[in-house]
C-alpha cells in the first residue's frame, strides 16, 4: 500500500468511517443544530461552530502545503469568526469543512508519491522545524481528532443541560 493511500484511508476513517477510538467526524457533527453550534456551554472555550471553522481553515492550509505551497497561517486566520448563526450559515460552515476535506483528498490523489516526502516548514515565519507534505496531511488527522473530542464534549455538555 502506498503512503498516499495510507494517509487517505486514515483521513477517510476519521471523517466518515469507523475509527477505533469512537465516533467519526460525520457522526459527531451530523445532528448538531445551529443553536448548539453557536452556544458556549463551557467558559473559556470556543464554540462547536468556531472549532469547525478552525478545522476547515487548517484543512485548507494543509491542502495548500500538499500542493507545494509554502507554509503559512490559514488565509482566513487561525480561528475564523462566526458572523451569522443562522441554520443556513451552519450548513455553509459544515459544507466548507466537507469541501476542504475533499480538496485535500484530491490534492493527495494528484500528488506524486515521491512529492509527499518533500519538506515544508511548519507554520510561522520564525520556524525552522521541517516536516514533509505527508506528515502535514497525517498531522491533520491528529489535529482533527483533538478538536473532534472537544466538539463531542461540548455537544454532550449542551445536551446534558437540555
Amino acid at each position: 500500500m502506498s503512503l498516499r493511500t495510507t494517509i487517505r484511508d486514515h483521513l477517510l476513517g476519521i471523517w466518515a468511517g469507523e475509527p477505533w477510538y469512537g465516533s467519526s467526524s460525520k457522526q459527531i457533527l451530523e445532528d448538531v443544530t445551529a443553536a448548539e453550534a453557536a452556544a458556549r456551554p463551557l467558559p473559556g472555550t470556543q464554540s462547536i461552530w468556531e472549532t469547525a471553522l478552525h478545522m476547515a481553515a487548517w484543512t485548507e492550509e494543509a491542502t495548500s502545503r500538499v500542493r507545494g505551497n509554502r507554509a503559512k497561517d490559514p488565509d482566513g486566520g487561525d480561528w475564523p469568526g462566526v458572523t451569522d448563526t443562522s441554520p443556513t450559515a451552519w450548513i455553509g460552515a459544515t459544507d466548507r469543512l466537507r469541501a476542504a476535506r475533499y480538496a485535500l483528498l484530491e490534492a493527495l490523489e494528484k500528488a506524486h508519491e515521491e512529492d509527499l516526502y518533500t519538506l515544508v516548514g511548519n507554520h510561522g515565519e520564525a520556524s525552522t522545524a521541517k516536516v514533509t507534505r505527508a506528515q502535514t496531511a497525517s498531522g491533520l488527522v491528529e489535529h482533527d481528532v483533538y478538536h473532534l473530542g472537544q466538539i463531542a464534549l461540548l455537544k454532550k455538555s449542551l445536551r446534558a443541560k437540555g
